[in-house]
C-alpha cells in the first residue's frame, strides 16, 4: 500500500474519534494479542506528563542513540506529517516502510474489529503500526510518549522498565479531572509493578499522588531536588548550558541546542531517565553527543527570514496556560524585543481565556486565526475574549494569512511567536519553511 493511501485511511478514522469513546485499553489489548504481542518485542520507556513529553522522548532517544543502541520512538501529535510519529533514532519512518507497515497490519485491525463489533481508533492503530514496526527492524528499546492521560491510554499496554512523568499541570480536563491530583493519578498508571520512576513534579500533594502509586507498585523512584537536580539551566547561543546531577553523577557544562529554561528541566529528567533505564552512569561524551543532536520542530523554535529588516519569528506549540507562561518567560529571556506580535489558534477544548491572560505579560499585539481542525476555536470568539482582556487583536481565517500580516504588523525591534496549538504551528511552520 502506498503512504498516501495509508494515511487516507487512517484519517478516515478521525483524529480525535478516541476522545468520544469510553477510555479502555481492551482493544488494542487485543490487537497486540493478534500480533503475537509486538509491544514486548524489546524494553521500553514510558513517557507522560501535561507539558514537555514530546521533548523528554526526544532528548531520552538521542541519548540512548548515542550510546550505540538503535532506539525506535513513538510521539504525538504531528506537525507536518505522521511520519515524524515512528522515528528510528529520531530519523522518521520511511513513506514506503509506513504504507508496508500500515498494509501488514490492516488484517488484524479488521479481525479485531469484526470481534469486538466497535472500531479501532486513529490513535490505537498508529500505535499498533509503531509496535509491529518496532519488533520487525528490530530496535533495541522503545520510547513510548502517552497520548493522553496515561492510564487509558494505548500506549499503555507497553510493560516499561521506567516511567517517566515529566510533571502535572490542567489539561484535557473534561476528559482527566480538574485538579492536578485527580490528573496525575491518571498519569501514574503508566507505572507498572517493579518499574523506576522519574518525575520533575514538585506540588507536594501531586508528587504524593506519584509516590503512593509507585510504592503501592513495588516500584523505585527518581524525584527531583531528591535523586537528581539541574544545578545550571543558562541561556546560550542557539540553545542552553545546563549542569546535571543525576542519581549516579554529576555533569558540568552540557550544551543543549534548545531554548527554554524548561528544557533543562525536560533534559534533567531525560538524563535521568536514561541512566536509570541502563542502570549505569553515562560518560561525558555519550551525553555530550546526546544532548547536541536533539532537535524538537516547534519548540521555541526560531525561523530565519530573509532580509536586513526581517524580524524574528519564533514558533512554539504551547497549548494550554503553563506552556503559555513557560513560552512568554523563554521569549523574555532568549530575545530582546519591545513589542511582541502573537499569531493564536486554540483548540475548543482548552482554557483559551487563561492562555491569553498568559500573553498580557509582555506588550503585545495578536493575530488570531482558526487551524484546520474541527475542534478550533472559532477566530471571532477568540478575538472577542482578547479584547475583553485588553488586547489589540486582529483576525484571519486562514493560518498563512495569519501570519503575512503579523510580519506586515512587526516592526524593528519587534517579534513574532505562533502559538497555540501543534496545528496552528505546523499550518505557520509549512507556510515559512521547506518541509519537503
Amino acid at each position: 500500500m502506498t503512504f498516501r493511501d495509508a494515511v487516507a485511511r487512517l484519517d478516515a478514522l478521525g483524529v480525535d474519534a478516541m476522545k468520544k469513546m469510553r477510555p479502555n485499553t481492551a482493544r488494542i489489548e487485543a490487537l497486540c494479542e493478534g500480533l503475537d504481542h509486538p509491544e514486548r518485542s524489546a524494553p521500553a520507556l514510558h513517557v507522560t506528563g501535561t507539558n514537555g513529553k514530546t521533548s523528554t522522548a526526544r532528548i531520552v532517544t538521542s541519548v540512548l542513540a548515542a550510546t550505540g543502541l538503535s532506539v525506535g520512538t513513538y510521539t504525538s501529535p504531528h506537525l507536518h506529517s505522521v511520519r515524524e510519529r515512528i522515528t528510528l533514532n529520531n530519523v522518521p519512518i520511511s513513506e514506503d516502510d509506513f504504507g508496508d507497515v500500515f498494509d501488514h497490519l490492516r488484517p488484524y485491525v479488521e479481525l479485531v474489529e469484526n470481534q469486538m463489533g466497535e472500531r479501532l481508533t486513529y490513535f490505537e492503530v498508529l500505535t499498533g503500526m509503531f509496535f509491529l514496526w518496532a519488533a520487525e527492524a528490530p530496535v533495541d528499546v522503545m520510547v513510548v510518549e502517552v497520548g493522553l492521560g496515561g492510564r487509558w491510554d494505548a500506549t499503555n499496554v507497553v510493560d516499561a522498565s521506567v516511567a517517566v512523568i515529566v510533571n502535572v499541570g490542567l489539561d484535557h480536563t473534561g476528559l482527566l479531572g480538574m485538579e492536578r491530583e485527580t490528573i496525575a493519578k491518571e498519569k501514574a498508571g503508566i507505572i507498572k509493578g517493579e518499574a523506576h520512576v522519574v518525575t520533575a513534579e514538585r506540588t507536594p500533594s501531586v508528587r504524593e499522588v506519584i509516590v503512593d502509586e509507585a510504592n503501592s507498585l513495588n516500584a523505585t523512584l527518581s524525584l527531583y531536588d531528591k535523586d537528581f537536580s539541574l544545578a545550571d539551566n543558562r541561556l546560550a547561543v542557539g540553545g542552553r548550558y545546563v549542569s546535571i546531577t543525576t542519581s549516579r553523577r554529576a555533569y558540568d557544562g552540557l550544551f543543549l541546542p534548545l531554548h527554554g529554561g524548561h528544557q533543562g528541566m525536560n533534559a534533567a529528567v531525560a538524563l535521568e531517565a536514561a541512566t536509570q533505564f541502563l542502570n549505569k552512569p553515562l560518560d561525558d561524551e555519550v551525553v555530550v553527543d546526546g544532548f547536541a543532536s536533539v532537535h524538537v520542530p516547534g519548540r521555541l523554535e526560531t525561523v530565519r527570514l530573509q532580509g536586513e529588516d526581517a524580524v524574528p519569528v519564533v514558533i512554539d506549540v504551547a497549548h494550554n496556560p503553563d506552556g503559555v507562561s513557560a513560552l512568554v518567560s523563554s521569549l523574555v529571556e532568549a530575545f530582546s524585543f519591545e513589542r511582541a506580535v502573537f499569531v493564536v489558534g486554540i483548540l475548543g477544548d482548552k482554557d483559551y481565556r487563561g492562555m491569553l491572560i498568559e500573553l498580557t505579560r509582555v506588550p503585545c499585539s495578536i493575530v488570531v486565526t482558526t487551524p484546520a481542525n474541527v475542534r478550533s476555536v472559532d477566530a471571532d470568539e477568540l478575538m472577542r475574549t482578547a479584547e475583553a482582556l485588553g488586547l489589540e487583536c486582529a483576525v484571519e481565517t486562514d493560518v498563512a494569512a495569519a501570519v503575512d500580516t503579523a510580519l506586515q504588523r512587526a516592526g524593528a525591534g519587534e517579534i513574532v511567536c505562533v502559538t497555540g496549538s501543534h496545528y496552528v504551528v505546523g499550518e505557520a511552520r509549512a507556510h515559512l519553511v521547506d518541509v519537503t
